[in-house]
């Protein structure tokens, strides 16, 4: 988006919001950027925990540093747009495959909501089960239904495909994934389990708050983004976020032209891609792959935050160190001090499930994978990053 073009939508969004217009002069008194990075901070402050507006259409999602549930909303002009740019996104991902018959196993939350419309939209005989269903009833309406197509995420596809016998019997010629990380090689692994071709596992990429963000088109190699959308990338330190990244790596910052009760203009996702390549004159910014998150949060089934995991440590005990980590859409907390035992790690870990209820569920049900608590003998033995160490970190940062 050029710079005009951000300038207008930047005082469509002063217009409707005066914080952000606030927001606004104050940046401007800066010479660096005319038009802010909306980070997790900005928005927890002045949007997340807002009234919802009368009218709209209000989806919740827990992860902010309050406890609290965010509020997105979406106007019914914005729903519309959601579900014109999905739909021609799901169209365009079925290519040419005799899709028929297509069936939703997702978490909750926005793209879970939206997903039997956008089925029926194209004509396909459709179905979904909620996800605090057991595993075990998951497989039972996979059998009995047989999709052609299969939406889901990929931490729920991990544990249908452990508690399944023969994957490919199932006959699915199409899985389309969201909100996770889906790497080549993991897609590459979820083909051949169930029988197809690697281009048969189709990656999407969104949020709750943006909506339909990007796809991974197989035959180019990249992530391509969806209508409406435009990405750039920014150093952490520029975001006021800790975290030091690759020479090839960038946290995304989106701006889209399809949200109105949103204000969708220099988003921080949170996300890290690499390989990113700013728009052309002939084509939009692509990305190679989603790399990891940096900041608060973490996609565990739902949104869980550092202040989740945190709140429900201390519940339970006071003389500890913690540390959060994630690998793979694993989900592990290490603790180190005088209360670190093994009865306080039990529970820890259901107090984890009762602040987040959607994972707890899934978790019970066979779903989600538990949470594992490491019990660290030393501080060493702890990941360790710079002296800031509330944020996620990966299993094996060390000294």
């Amino acid at each position: 988006m050029n710079r005009k073009g951000m300038n207008r939508l930047a005082a469509y969004y002063a217009h409707k919001y005066a914080w952000y217009a606030a927001l606004l002069q104050r940046s401007g008194d800066r010479r660096d950027c005319d038009v802010p990075y909306l980070t997790a901070d900005i928005l927890e402050q002045h949007y997340y925990n807002s009234e919802a507006p009368e009218g709209c259409f209000v989806y919740r999602t827990s992860g902010t540093s309050g406890g609290r549930r965010k509020m997105i909303a979406y106007s019914e002009a914005d729903e519309r747009r959601y579900l014109a740019v999905k739909t021609r996104l799901f169209a365009q991902l079925a290519g040419d495959r005799p899709i028929k018959r297509a069936f939703a196993d997702m978490g909750t939350g926005h793209a879970a909501a939206t997903s039997i419309a956008i089925f029926q939209a194209l004509g396909w005989e459709c179905d979904s089960i909620a996800y605090n269903e057991p595993i075990e009833r998951h497989i039972e309406r996979l059998k009995q239904f047989r999709p052609d197509l299969l939406y889901t995420m990929p931490s729920l596809l991990d544990r249908i495909v452990c508690a399944l016998d023969d994957p490919a019997s199932l006959g699915i010629r199409c899985i389309v994934t969201v909100g996770e990380s889906a790497s080549p090689q993991w897609r590459s692994a979820m083909a051949s389990t169930f029988g197809i071709h690697e281009g048969d596992v189709l990656d999407t990429y969104g949020s709750i708050e943006i909506g339909t963000i990007a796809w991974f088109d197989h035959s180019a190699g990249y992530y391509r983004l969806a209508d409406g959308i435009y990405a750039e990338t920014a150093e952490p330190a520029a975001l006021g976020i800790d975290g030091a990244l690759a020479s090839d790596e960038a946290a995304l910052v989106l701006t889209s032209t399809q949200r109105a009760e949103f204000p969708a203009i220099r988003f921080v996702t949170g996300d890290v891609v690499r390989g990113f390549k700013p728009a052309s004159e002939h084509t939009g910014a692509t990305f190679e792959a989603i790399v990891r998150r940096i900041g608060p949060e973490l996609k565990h089934g739902e949104k869980i935050s550092i202040h989740d995991i945190e709140a429900a440590v201390f519940v339970h005990a006071k003389r500890v160190q913690v540390r959060a980590a994630s690998s793979a859409n694993r989900l592990i907390v290490y603790l180190f001090g005088p209360d670190a035992t093994p009865e306080r790690a039990e529970r820890i870990e259901a107090e984890i499930g009762q602040r987040v209820p959607e994972i707890g569920a899934m978790i019970r049900g066979g779903m989600l994978p538990r949470i594992e608590i490491v019990l660290a003998s030393s501080e060493s033995q702890l990941p360790q990053g710079s002296v800031k160490q509330k944020k996620w970190h990966q299993p094996t940062d060390g000294n």
